[in-house]
């Protein structure tokens, strides 16, 4: 520590004095002093659940003066707040508190995670809140809809891009492209799933937390939803070569463009597939992201009128988490945005999901798309899985966490029942791109095959996936390998990482 001290002092001695900043800084901006953000999850890429990337537009440097929040809370720099973290002071709300149009629920102590969760209801809207109170000082906020499709056009996919193009706080082009570039966010991104639509961010900073939240609650709530957004994002008509009115007409927009590439894929697409022929009578038969044949059917009016019934209050379900107080938040919600809305049923569509029809008997799907251009084996291009439909994940917690662990068992590593009679078969390279239990919708499924596969090979999958599952429940599994993989679950939950408030 000494000789740490003694470099440290005559490192210092060779640093110039810093000169302050005499300029005049445009409004809106602050200067912090200097702290460490931790990197939270990535803010951009594509993904199947359709996150928005960072596209590359011309935009203003920084959002002007008359855009700027105005009327907004003024809660205390961060750079003199001393009620951070462990020095904050916890919430205390009761079942029945009132707080700025909002009422208490549900409150559920967590003292595994040092949290407190509090359920809410705005009474004049009807919007759910769920906030959870803990020391972590990188908040997170999200808002989400329930943006169930009821065709493959992509409207809630395109209408998640073009609500981010301006709206009547912040006219001006890309406001949210603009704060990925000034805000001191550890992250911010916006995704477009089968059954809803979240516009989530992160940050450490007071100040920078309510900006976003200005952002993102006029973006969502009141967005300007031009026909030229529209056309960018969504899909248009454009001349092959632009200048040049007698080349052909070809189809362009953002997401159309998106999900050409993403079907575009062999393994997305066979992904895709599975789903929409797994639950064939409920709204995920449809590709929430968009199909580039039935994309260019969707009219700028159907997108306004999907936002108008599907982006109300009634249907939004907002999230916090942080060390910031949830007052301050309602406040700021109710204010800028739902006290310009009231309780309407009739407005609201109806976006609650069904149960999936139980099939009498299995069936076979299947499915034709372009080679991989560059596949090892050109003869070995099939891919072929098994699928189940299983349980509601709402229902019995722990029969969807039991479901995990035995996907789990059955597939992880080279000592897996599917792995030694799918992989070391040597009929295909690797598991099917589907493999696994997958409980990201209303009901769960499980999905176990191979890529790799000869057209001739196809049928001797299934046989063998269902030989090894009786097998299974035959002989059970060896105790080592259900501890092993608990300690891991175990393992998993004690670390408590950066990004913790996002994965909630």
């Amino acid at each position: 520590v000494m000789t740490v001290s003694r470099l440290l002092r005559s490192a210092l001695k060779h640093v110039r004095p810093r000169v302050p900043y005499q300029g005049v800084l445009p409004r809106g901006i602050n200067l912090h002093p200097f702290r460490p953000v931790v990197a939270g999850m990535p803010s951009c890429g594509v993904t199947p659940s359709f996150n928005v990337p960072v596209r590359m537009y011309s935009a203003p440097a920084s959002i002007p003066a008359s855009a700027a929040p105005t009327g907004q809370p003024k809660p205390q720099d961060d750079s003199t707040n001393l009620h951070r973290g462990k020095d904050r002071v916890p919430l205390s709300l009761k079942v029945g508190s009132r707080l700025h149009g909002f009422e208490v629920t549900e409150v559920l102590p967590v003292p595994e995670r040092h949290l407190t969760s509090y359920m809410l209801t705005h009474s004049a809207t009807g919007a759910k809140w769920l906030h959870f109170d803990t020391e972590d000082t990188n908040n997170v906020f999200s808002v989400t809809f329930k943006t169930t499709p009821h065709d493959s056009t992509g409207v809630a996919h395109i209408l998640e891009h073009t609500t981010l193009c301006g709206s009547q706080r912040y006219p001006v082009r890309d406001p949210f492209f603009n704060m990925l570039k000034r805000s001191l966010n550890t992250y911010m991104n916006a995704w477009t799933t089968p059954d809803h639509t979240s516009y989530p961010f992160a940050t450490q900073n007071k100040k920078d937390f309510y900006n976003l939240l200005g952002v993102y609650a006029d973006a969502t709530f009141f967005p300007k939803l031009e026909e030229i957004d529209f056309r960018q994002e969504g899909h248009r008509l454009e001349f092959d070569q632009i200048d040049d009115p007698s080349s052909r007409l070809q189809f362009k927009g953002v997401v159309y463009n998106e999900m050409k590439g993403a079907l575009g894929d062999p393994s997305s697409l066979f992904c895709e597939r599975v789903q929409q022929n797994l639950y064939p009578t409920t709204t995920y038969q449809y590709n929430s992201g968009g199909d580039p044949l039935d994309i260019p059917s969707l009219t700028y009016n159907q997108l306004k009128e999907f936002h108008s019934t599907h982006y109300h209050p009634a249907n939004a379900w907002f999230f916090s988490y942080g060390d910031l107080p949830l007052s301050d938040h309602l406040a700021f919600a109710n204010e800028h945005a739902l006290a310009h809305f009231a309780k309407n049923p009739a407005q609201v569509v109806d976006t609650n999901v069904s149960d999936e029809v139980r099939w009498s008997e299995p069936r076979t799907v299947r499915e034709t798309c372009p080679p991989l251009a560059m596949g090892a084996d050109p003869e070995r291009q099939t891919k072929v899985s098994v699928s189940f439909l299983l349980n509601n994940i709402a229902q019995d917690h722990f029969v969807t966490f039991s479901l995990s662990l035995l996907s789990n068992l059955l597939t992880n590593g080279p000592n897996s029942p599917m792995y030694k009679a799918l992989i070391e078969s040597g009929v295909g390279f690797d598991y099917s791109p589907d493999t696994g239990y997958s409980g990201g919708l209303r009901e769960a499924s499980f999905s176990v095959g191979l890529s790799g596969v000869k057209a001739e090979d196809a049928d001797r999958i299934e046989q063998l996936v269902m030989d090894t599952l009786a097998k299974a429940a035959e002989e059970g599994f060896e105790p080592s390998r259900v501890e092993s993989i608990l300690h891991q679950i175990e393992m998993s939950q004690k670390t408590v990482t950066a990004d913790f408030g996002l994965r909630l």
